[in-house]
C-alpha cells in the first residue's frame, strides 16, 4: 500500500511536468530558404535567414528574423527582405491581429506593418518595406535582425505556408522562400523527457520490487 501511494504520487507529479511542458512557451527555429517562386535563375536552395518563433500559449507569438552573411553572396549586394507572410489563425472572438515592434539593429526602425489577407491565398503580410523607410540603409538586409510579436491569435495557432520575400536581386528580380528546416528548441524536449523519465524510472522500480 505504501509503495502504491508513492507510485501514484510520482505519476501525478510526472503528469504535472508534462502538462506544464504543453502549456509553456514553445520556441522553434526556421531556416529559410527553399525556393517557392522567383526570377529566372533564383537558387533553389539558399540558407540566408533564420526565424525564431515562440508560441507563448496565450494567443501571442514572438518572432525574431535574422539575416545571415549569405544574402549578398546569393542574391547580390542590393538584396533585402521586403516582407514575410504567414497563415495566421485569428481568435474567432477578437479577429483584429495586432503587431508590436520589439527590437532591430536597423537604425531608425521603430515599427513593422501587418496587413491581413494580402499575401498568397489570403496570408497575412508582415511588412519590412514601408515601415523600414525607403533608403537602402533602412532596409532589412545582410546581418540585420528584427523582432516583433503578433497578438490576437487562436491559442492552437500553427505557422503554415509562410515565406520571406527577397527583393533587390539581379536586374531587380525578387523571389519567395519557404523554410528549408525546422528545429524545436531543446528546452521543450527537456521538460517532456523529464516527465517520461520519471514515469519510466517508477515503473522499473516497481517491477524490481515485485521480484524481490
Amino acid at each position: 500500500m505504501r509503495f502504491s501511494k508513492m507510485f501514484y504520487s510520482l505519476v501525478f507529479t510526472s503528469l504535472l511536468i508534462l502538462s506544464s511542458a504543453v502549456q509553456a512557451a514553445v520556441t522553434t527555429d526556421y531556416t529559410f530558404g527553399e525556393l517557392l517562386t522567383g526570377y529566372n535563375g533564383a537558387p533553389a536552395n539558399a540558407d540566408f535567414a533564420t526565424l525564431q518563433a515562440t508560441d507563448n500559449s496565450n494567443g501571442i507569438w514572438n518572432f525574431t528574423l535574422t539575416i545571415n552573411n549569405a544574402l549578398f553572396s546569393t542574391f547580390g549586394n542590393d538584396a533585402f527582405i521586403g516582407s514575410m507572410s504567414f497563415d495566421f489563425s485569428p481568435d474567432p472572438i477578437n479577429k483584429n491581429l495586432k503587431t508590436t515592434f520589439l527590437d532591430s539593429n536597423v537604425g531608425g526602425v521603430t515599427s513593422v506593418g501587418l496587413t491581413s489577407g494580402t499575401g498568397n491565398s489570403g496570408l497575412s503580410d508582415i511588412d519590412f518595406g514601408t515601415k523600414f523607410g525607403q533608403g537602402a540603409g533602412n532596409r532589412l538586409s545582410q546581418n540585420d535582425f528584427v523582432s516583433w510579436n503578433v497578438a490576437g491569435l487562436q491559442f492552437d495557432s500553427l505557422l503554415a505556408d509562410m515565406y520571406v520575400h527577397v527583393q533587390g536581386g539581379p536586374n531587380g528580380g525578387s523571389a519567395k522562400y519557404t523554410p528549408a528546416t525546422t528545429v524545436p528548441e531543446p528546452g521543450t524536449f527537456a521538460m517532456v523527457l523529464a516527465g517520461l523519465g520519471l514515469i519510466g524510472f517508477t515503473v522499473r522500480r516497481r517491477k524490481s520490487n515485485s521480484f524481490a
